[in-house]
């Protein structure tokens, strides 16, 4: 079964938010939000999502685990709060499977469900219901509609009236929904000694990874257990930390019983992640193995046995800890990925908060250039972000601008106290609806701004060149040119500060050698401009045109006379718009389009005066 929708109510600041997953290409997800804005709140409430007996994903929990209910209630209504905290998830059956539980029902209670009687789509809620701030009992709800027919009869009978046929296709749906893990930023600080028997009460991040050893251990051929085949073994021969710390001081056997767990654990993990990491990131890591340090240490007059993650490299062996916070990051999340506690074969959907944004910039391009091939046989990721590095633009219909209605992010003073007005409230918008509801509100999608910025090259400084006025200019211009027509041309369009903004780049390309020429929108100001250049640089007026010399229609025009109705028509379908596109979300357009380079249906006017822009450059450089 697939996760398509998920509605949160009530959760801390959230009081509705509602995300859509089914996917329109990769199944990657983005929430992107500036600090404060509630995209750890988001994660947090789907991850609170639990169903069946089996609730494998406590192995991921951090402070959520055992958390007092009373600890989601919003703010604004600690005082009094009547009424139900929720997260609703809608889950779809796949191809096949309402077949295939009609045979499996039918096979172990003996009724068999009708086909055409099971719903599509399946609403489970779970969530904490209050009166007066009390919390008052769990809420768990399952909305499976189907029906059976009984034998001899033909009124069809509700599957929910029938218990044990209602319980097993309860337990059958269970096993198919994807298994929802939530990782936390603070997993990934892996620690450098993990305690396999804590004697002092336990971090949450030491158990997470003493329950990674563990599952190490039982993914064997032959599964071991760690606390009888490691822990114990390596105790019960001395009872000072000198005798256990020598390995040369335990009985032969039950030195070789040690070494050859830890040697057995030790290749798996270095063949299950080092090949994952090969198919997902590349390298070669030949000649290179993960080993598992045991060690001993004694706190409060007890023993503590730990292991520490080593990479043998030929000669050298070096801690994970000592090696770069960016392979630490991905060796954790490699480890999280494979060994989770579960086995049932479930697809998984995976909760990232703010990944690997505290790593230098390759290294957070190299986890967004992957993410899409761990999110494969049915697994989903959402992750949260406010870095630009972590922005995919072909993962843009499928990103959600997360806003604080508390917050005007544009005005803020410094303090973070002052922006607050009490009524907390977490918004979730398609990237695109808001954008098109709130073109002046840019702080709120900065990173795609930043994303999809223009830098000319250092290289286009030295190449052939065509100076325009601005970012909007190139784009428009670059889209038609690099996309509709396929154009290879070696000529390039840089952008620069305004009409009258140029000087300074005429300057550095003439005194470089490099050839170029300047086009000016053909309105008042850029005639204005073309008149000011000619004077004050002597060009002629095949060096400094206005978009009048490429085409008729452009006279008096700026770039938007590049554009149609129906082009425009575009932009606001694209963006959901009821009124004419601003010239920023024209901007914003042909940024996004120019950069997966998508090719639009446009206007056949578009296309017209683009082919006469490109033959007007081609020759303006022809023989140079």
């Amino acid at each position: 079964m697939r996760i398509e929708k998920i509605t949160i109510k009530n959760f801390k600041g959230i009081k509705h938010v509602e995300l859509n997953f089914t996917p329109t290409g990769s199944n990657v997800f983005t929430l992107i939000g500036l600090n404060e804005s509630g995209k750890t709140t988001i994660l947090e409430a789907i991850s609170t999502f639990k169903i069946g007996k089996d609730e494998t994903s406590a192995l991921y929990e951090t402070t959520l685990n055992n958390v007092e209910p009373a600890t989601y209630v919003p703010k604004r209504y600690k005082s009094n709060f009547t009424g139900d905290i929720t997260v609703t998830v809608e889950v779809a059956f796949e191809k096949g499977e309402k077949e295939d539980m009609i045979i499996k029902m039918e096979k172990l209670t003996g009724h068999k469900i009708v086909l055409d009687s099971i719903a599509d789509k399946i609403q489970i809620v779970r969530g904490y219901r209050f009166d007066n701030s009390d919390f008052k009992e769990l809420i768990y709800t399952m909305d499976v509609f189907a029906k059976t027919k009984e034998k001899g009869k033909k009124k069809l009978i509700r599957i929910f009236d029938i218990k044990d046929l209602w319980n097993n296709s309860v337990e059958y749906i269970i096993k198919k929904i994807p298994e929802i893990i939530y990782f936390p930023t603070f997993i990934f600080n892996q620690p450098e000694k993990i305690i396999l028997n804590p004697s002092t009460e336990e971090k949450p991040v030491n158990r997470l990874y003493r329950q990674i050893i563990d599952n190490i251990a039982s993914s064997l051929e032959r599964p071991l257990d760690v606390q009888r085949h490691i822990v114990d073994r390596i105790l019960a021969e001395g009872s000072t930390t000198e005798k256990v710390l020598s390995f040369f001081m335990l009985a032969p056997d039950k030195q070789q019983q040690i070494e050859a767990a830890l040697n057995e654990m030790s290749s798996h993990v270095t063949q299950t992640v080092f090949k994952s990491w090969t198919k997902i990131f590349g390298g070669d890591f030949s000649g290179r193995e993960i080993v598992l340090k045991p060690g001993v240490q004694t706190i409060n007059n007890k023993q503590e046995v730990y292991i520490q993650f080593a990479i043998k490299d030929r000669i050298s062996t070096y801690d994970i800890t000592e090696r770069s916070l960016g392979f630490r990051w991905f060796f954790s999340f490699l480890l999280f990925t494979f060994y989770r506690s579960s086995n049932s074969g479930r697809p998984t959907f995976f909760l990232l908060d703010e990944p690997a944004s505290n790593l230098h910039a390759r290294a957070q391009m190299q986890l967004l250039d992957n993410l899409s091939k761990i999110a494969i046989n049915g697994s989903l990721i959402l992750y949260s972000t406010h870095s630009h590095y972590l922005i995919n633009p072909e993962w843009l219909d499928q990103a959600y601008i997360i806003s604080n209605t508390a917050i005007d992010y544009d005005h803020l003073d410094g303090s973070n106290d002052s922006s607050f007005d009490g009524q907390t409230d977490v918004k979730a918008d398609r990237y695109r609806n808001f954008i098109g509801q709130n073109p002046s509100k840019m702080t709120y999608f900065q990173p795609v701004l930043d994303k999809l910025d223009v830098i000319p090259s250092r290289l286009d400084l030295t190449r052939k060149s065509v100076l325009v006025e601005g970012k909007g200019d190139y784009l428009i211009l670059e889209y038609g040119r690099r996309v509709i027509l396929k154009s290879e041309s070696d000529v390039c369009i840089v952008p620069t500060r305004g009409a009258t903004g140029m000087d300074e780049l005429i300057g550095l390309f003439m005194g470089w050698g490099v050839p170029f020429i300047i086009c000016l929108d053909d309105d008042k100001e850029g005639r204005m401009a073309q008149k000011k250049y000619l004077d004050d640089w002597g060009f002629t007026n095949e060096k400094v045109i206005t978009l009048k010399n490429i085409h008729e229609d452009l006279t008096d025009k700026e770039i938007s006379g590049f554009l149609d109705n129906s082009d425009l028509e575009l932009i606001k379908i694209h963006f959901g718009l009821s009124k004419e596109p601003t010239k920023s979300q024209i901007h914003l357009f042909f940024s996004e389009n120019l950069a997966t380079k998508s090719v639009l249906k446009m206007s056949d006017k578009y296309i017209e005066k683009m082919k006469s822009y490109e033959n007007f450059i081609t020759k303006s450089f022809d023989g140079i």
